[in-house]
């Protein structure tokens, strides 16, 4: 496995036809169009905050809103499949979505591909010549089944894809594609325990907006809470395959032996699957709810440890903003996330409560291993962002070229 990491770039006249949903790739289809090297963006609905329809998760650039792809069908067929509770609901946005994007080939050397969107598009793609990336941002279902079937045997359940459909088509893409995106070891290890050759798998890491804001605030963690208190912090969905469990348990046995003198903060949105968690939580931990992005960096910088045990991730953007926010992090090898063991944060094994019982009590009990994991976690952040998530994509992009002929 080959790192992407130096700041080669494409020849600039490759131009680059994207099918993908808005998140990660809003980045990257910012940094293409501002080189003229967006051909095509075959995405959800997508605004720049005027017009009729203005969700806030598909607001994006100025710049990005008149890039031809943007489809409003999917949204609404998905939005409709979600409220009449229709079983496998994705099918009913993600394949209208593939097939429009395959209705159209516009003049492109790259055709970059994200989810289960592209095989159709990918299939025509190769008849052009095109080089074929397969963007897989999390991990493929095998490993996730291999991640999660205990965790939900345990609450009585049967893990399951949304759609196995869906997921053989996720498959299918990565198996067909001339480059394969992970962005992170722990998806690239997935891969080729799926059957993907590592020599296609390029590890491209993502970044997240608020990674340079936090990196800003000069100040870091004081070694003690101006309060005396240790302050936990989850910031995910709450959901079973968070880990949320095991979270939740681990608290209320440090929360019986140390009292007040540890909390824990809960923010995200609720899975129906935690309710039950949620309506009995311990003393001292809390639910938050949903926070914006534009409040989150307060969660962050008032947070002693950054707490994520989750059980299956492609790269988590909380670990990465907690790192940047310079909190000593505690998560599992499973979350995707570049934490190095006692260098700049904790690793611990999914769902082991007690090792993380033990790796927030030695944290809480020494505040000058808090600080010193945090700095180093920060410098980490700092010094993977010197190259942008754009600038990653385009030395990837030229590995794949260069093999593609």
């Amino acid at each position: 496995m080959m790192a992407v990491k130096a700041p080669v770039k494409a020849p600039a006249n490759v131009p680059v036809w994207m099918i993908g949903r808005i998140d990660q790739f809003r980045i990257l289809a910012t940094h293409l169009t501002r080189n003229n090297r967006l051909a095509r963006w075959d995405s959800f609905w997508r605004h720049n905050g005027h017009g009729l329809i203005t969700p806030p998760a598909r607001k994006v650039d100025p710049i990005l809103a008149s890039i031809p792809g943007r489809h409003l069908l999917p949204d609404l067929l998905g939005k409709t499949a979600q409220k009449l509770h229709l079983p496998a609901r994705n099918l009913y946005s993600d394949l209208p979505l593939s097939w429009l994007a395959a209705t159209h080939m516009p003049d492109a050397k790259i055709l970059h591909g994200q989810g289960n969107y592209s095989l159709p598009a990918m299939r025509r793609a190769r008849t052009k010549g095109m080089a074929i990336i397969s963007d897989i941002t999390g991990q493929l279902a095998p490993i996730r089944k291999k991640q999660l079937a205990d965790e939900y045997h345990h609450h009585g359940l049967r893990y399951r894809e949304i759609s196995n459909l869906l997921a053989r088509r996720r498959m299918a893409e990565a198996r067909f594609a001339d480059g394969v995106f992970a962005p992170s070891d722990a998806v690239a290890a997935g891969l080729v325990d799926c059957g993907i050759n590592a020599s296609r798998i390029h590890l491209v890491p993502f970044t997240s907006s608020l990674c340079d804001p936090l990196l800003a605030y000069d100040h870091g963690p004081s070694a003690t809470s101006d309060d005396g208190t240790t302050h936990l912090l989850y910031v995910g969905n709450i959901a079973i395959a968070k880990g949320i469990r095991i979270l939740i348990e681990a608290f209320r046995v440090l929360r019986h032996r140390l009292g007040p003198a540890i909390t824990l903060s809960l923010v995200g949105p609720a899975h129906p699957c935690a309710l039950a968690y949620l309506a009995k939580l311990p003393p001292g931990c809390v639910w938050q709810g949903p926070v914006t992005h534009k409040h989150l960096p307060d969660h962050l910088l008032s947070a002693d440890i950054f707490v994520f045990p989750s059980l299956s991730e492609g790269s988590s953007l909380a670990v990465l903003e907690a790192m940047a926010a310079s909190c000593a992090v505690i998560t599992t090898p499973d979350a995707g996330s570049p934490i190095t063991h006692n260098q700049n944060g904790i690793l611990i094994p999914p769902r082991d409560s007690e090792a993380l019982i033990n790796a927030i009590t030695d944290l809480h009990a020494d505040p000058v291993k808090r600080t010193t994991l945090g700095r180093a976690a920060r410098q980490v952040i700092a010094h993977d962002i010197a190259d942008d998530y754009g600038t990653r994509v385009e030395a990837a992009y030229e590995k794949v070229l260069t093999r593609h002929g």
